[in-house]
């Protein structure tokens, strides 16, 4: 299943009061969790009052990792003090997210601003690596299953491509939360 490339990779910086997250390789359900984790923990501590998520690296995008983007995205709704934008996103992954009904409510351009641009450049200095190891398997599994459900809620018609899926891992978390 995939590509076989274990190139997948998140890192994040902080320029001012904004948070950049570079995605290499693809978004998958491997990198989904470190990355929902990061930006809650950016939302919690108000550490940033955006986030962008540069997206020029990426090769394509799995059902988990849009269902996390279009779950963070839905979460930030309310919070007019805060952004979470993909940019430079590539034709091929905004098919994608156009599958799903995802572009509805993910903030995102095919291209940068001179200004973002210019938050890129500093981007490069400090990095921090979110690594995709960095969750449970239990936690892992519920970000799987939300991710899902929230395709299907903001997309009725996604229920029948994602029954199945999220009826085994409902099983899946239920039999890790009673371990």
């Amino acid at each position: 299943m995939g590509s076989g490339n274990n190139q997948d990779n998140l890192t994040a910086a902080f320029i001012d009061r904004t948070a950049v997250i570079r995605v290499e390789g693809r978004g998958s359900f491997k990198t989904s969790p470190p990355m929902k984790q990061f930006i809650q923990r950016v939302i919690e501590s108000k550490s940033a009052n955006r986030v962008l998520i540069e997206m020029s690296g990426c090769c394509g995008m799995d059902s988990t990792f849009m269902g996390v983007l279009a779950g963070l995205s839905y979460h930030i709704k309310d919070k007019s003090e805060f952004t979470l934008k993909l940019i430079n996103l590539s034709e091929k992954n905004q098919k994608l997210l156009t599958t799903l009904g995802v572009d509805r409510v993910v903030n995102y351009s095919l291209s940068s601003t001179d200004e973002e641009r210019e938050l890129m450049a500093y981007a490069y200095d400090d990095v921090e690596t979110l690594e995709p190891d960095s969750a449970s398997t239990l936690e892992a599994a519920r970000t799987t299953l939300e991710a899902h459900e929230t395709l299907v809620d903001i997309n009725p018609a996604n229920f029948v491509k994602f029954k199945s899926v999220i009826e085994l891992l409902q099983d899946d978390v239920r039999t890790l939360d009673g371990q």
